[in-house]
C-alpha cells in the first residue's frame, strides 16, 4: 500500500500545483486560439481557489495582469493593423500581427516554472488586480 501522494516542492498539494500550472497553461491556450482571452483562466483560478490558497492568488494575480495588459495591447494593435490595412501598409500589419506571441511565450515559460514550483513574475505587466 502506498500513503498519500507528498506535496511537491513550493505547494501544500498536488491539487494546488496543478492549479498553478493550469493557471498559466490555459491561458497559453486562450492566447493562442483566442488572442484576446488569456486573461480567463487566471480569472476563474483567481475567483475560485484564490480566497482558499495565497499560492494561487499570487499565480492567478500574476498572470491576470499579465494577460489584461497584453488583451489591451492586441486589441489595440488590432484596431492599429486594420487602420495601417486601409492605407496599404502590408509589412506593418504583419508585424502587428505578431503581438500575441509574446503573451504566449511568457505563460508558456510561467507553466514551466509553475510545474518546478517557483513563482514567475511576468516581465511588461502592468498591475491592474492587486
Amino acid at each position: 500500500m502506498t500513503g498519500p501522494t507528498p506535496a511537491p516542492p513550493g505547494y501544500d498539494s498536488v491539487e494546488e500545483r496543478n492549479w498553478a500550472v493550469l493557471t498559466h497553461a490555459l491561458a497559453a491556450v486562450g492566447v493562442f486560439f483566442g488572442g484576446l482571452l488569456g486573461w480567463v483562466a487566471p480569472l476563474v483560478t483567481f475567483l475560485a481557489k484564490g480566497p482558499q490558497s495565497p499560492r494561487l492568488r499570487a499565480h492567478a494575480v500574476a498572470a491576470l495582469n499579465f494577460n489584461l495588459t497584453w488583451a489591451v495591447i492586441d486589441l489595440a494593435a488590432m484596431i492599429v493593423g486594420q487602420c495601417l490595412g486601409l492605407v496599404h501598409l502590408w509589412p506593418l500589419t504583419w508585424l502587428v500581427r505578431l503581438v500575441p506571441v509574446v503573451p504566449f511565450v511568457f505563460d508558456i515559460i510561467a507553466t514551466v516554472k509553475a510545474g518546478n514550483g517557483e513563482r514567475y513574475r511576468y516581465p511588461l505587466s502592468y498591475p491592474l488586480v492587486a
